[in-house]
């Protein structure tokens, strides 16, 4: 018997790895655990908010330097996403009680870096000042642009502006500290000394988070948008001369020990890099060769040997393991890859990846970071087990839509933050941040007619115009709209 985690694996006719559960199930369990999290009774916190991970067994929390903003940004992108899928609103106040104790632990305003969150932080205190591989006061500037992409997010959703003036803060901090880059330098460096600005390790590849930010806030209209456009391009004309040029992604992850000869490589940020090209393909005339470039990339540095057809993906060279969320990370992006170009080589690498990712979950709702005994067998981040792998399997459902539920309406995925949504028997109505969106969602009734605002639109999509398709092979609706407020009815 050939297990992964304890658990027998599935194969198909074809010796082909199959999943343990379906995605929809390993969403939710996981979800479920997030829900019902245990608090700290020395804190009254809950691990969420002081702990980085936790054991399974005994259940405890781990003695590990803790990643707040990294964290909690992902947590805030995986309520967007959960939110629109699900409907459910309870993750909101839990982001919320993330973001909140983020901006209470800012660095003070007399500070080179004034206004900024911390990357790391000591175990189990819910307070954050940096800690271990960053030091005492030291932030990592890519997780500073993360956490204001969360602000962001949350803004959108809530249409709160205290959360909006966090993200700008930020995103102003970022654009007066860029500077030009080269081979060793990176316009941010990985980790800062946020009191005097002195980098403490110079490169990190990971400047996609930045551009984020700036694009997105770009978008809405700030007041001053010229800082923002100038260190925007200084990025991103590093990030195509450079790393996408040399292959040194490295860069990410907080409590990895200092690397001044950039020896260490990842596939956090090429991956990433890879999610933003597809989502700009016109940034870009080149997008395809690079993503090509990119999953290949990652899959022969990072990638191991096939298991029963599945290729699991390292974290990175310094910590060289196959885990479950870079894994689903690896297949989300892949599976939209094979969406966008219709290479199903991709989307046949992008099922198995998912498939492997599954038997991470377990019927209790923990999300083992790994397999390799005993520690990532036994240990469970909630960024690698839960706020950076339940949106890689939502992503996936999107872009691969026989991954998703058929009995149950689902909203897959919107190019704008979905700010509500009410699931009803033949009936969808739901609200985007954005006037102009497009969304995939799947059905389990054949829609007659879709409303933008007061307008039925047509039934059909075409380039540059609004309107919606059915595809009854597969289930899904695709809108393109130009009004808030949007209604399916079946």
């Amino acid at each position: 018997m050939i297990e992964i985690n304890g658990r027998e694996i599935r194969l198909d006719e074809s010796e082909g790895l199959l999943a343990w559960a379906e995605a929809d199930r390993v969403v939710w369990l996981a979800m479920d655990f997030v829900r019902r999290c245990p608090v700290d009774p020395r804190t009254g916190l809950p691990w969420y908010l002081a702990y980085s991970c936790f054991w399974t067994d005994p259940l405890s929390p781990a003695d590990w330097p803790d990643n707040p903003a990294g964290k909690f940004a992902m947590a805030a992108e995986t309520l967007v996403r959960y939110h629109a899928y699900s409907g459910e609103d309870w993750l909101k106040d839990v982001v919320r009680s993330m973001l909140d104790r983020l901006i209470a632990y800012h660095t003070p305003d007399h500070f080179a870096w004034p206004g900024v969150p911390y990357a790391s932080a000591e175990p189990g205190t819910g307070v954050y000042f940096g800690a271990r591989a960053d030091g005492h006061f030291v932030t990592e500037p890519d997780k500073v642009a993360q956490a204001a992409l969360a602000y962001l997010a949350f803004y959108k959703l809530t249409g709160e502006d205290a959360y909006l003036s966090h993200a700008e803060h930020c995103a102003g901090i970022l654009a007066v500290t860029a500077r030009p880059g080269d081979e060793t330098t990176s316009p941010w460096p990985f980790r800062v000394d946020v009191r005097d600005n002195s980098p403490v390790e110079a490169y990190s590849s990971h400047v996609i988070a930045a551009i984020r930010l700036f694009d997105a806030l770009v978008g809405i209209g700030v007041k001053n948008p010229a800082p923002l456009i100038e260190a925007r391009a200084l990025a991103w004309g590093w990030l195509m001369s450079v790393p996408m040029a040399t292959g040194c992604w490295k860069g990410y992850f907080e409590d990895i020990r200092l690397d001044p000869e950039n020896a260490n490589r990842d596939q956090y940020s090429p991956l990433e890099t890879a999610r933003y090209l597809l989502d700009h393909p016109d940034r870009d005339r080149d997008w395809q060769e690079h993503v090509r470039g990119l999953l290949e990339w990652v899959r022969s540095t990072l990638g191991s040997e096939p298991f029963f057809k599945a290729i699991p993906i390292h974290e990175q060279a310094f910590c060289y393991h196959a885990m479950g969320s870079h894994t689903a990370r690896f297949a989300a992006v892949a599976a939209r890859f094979a969406e966008e170009t219709g290479d199903e080589q991709y989307a046949e690498i992008a099922r198995r990846a998912f498939n492997w990712a599954s038997y991470m979950t377990t019927d209790e709702g923990y999300v083992h970071v790994g397999t390799d005994r005993p520690d990532y067998f036994n240990q469970c981040w909630f960024t690698d087990g839960y706020f950076d792998y339940i949106p890689h399997f939502l992503d996936g459902m999107a872009a691969l839509p026989e991954m998703a539920p058929s009995a149950t309406d689902h909203l897959l995925r919107s190019s704008s933050v979905v700010t509500s949504v009410a699931y009803r028997p033949r009936r969808v109505e739901y609200r985007t941040y954005d006037a102009d969106a497009d969304e995939v969602l799947k059905l389990t009734f054949q829609p007659v007619q879709v409303t933008c605002g007061s307008v039925a639109l047509p039934q059909t999509v075409e380039p540059g115009k609004m309107g919606w398709e059915w595809d009854a092979g597969t289930q899904c609706l695709r809108v393109r709209h130009s009004d808030c407020d949007v209604k399916v009815e079946g």
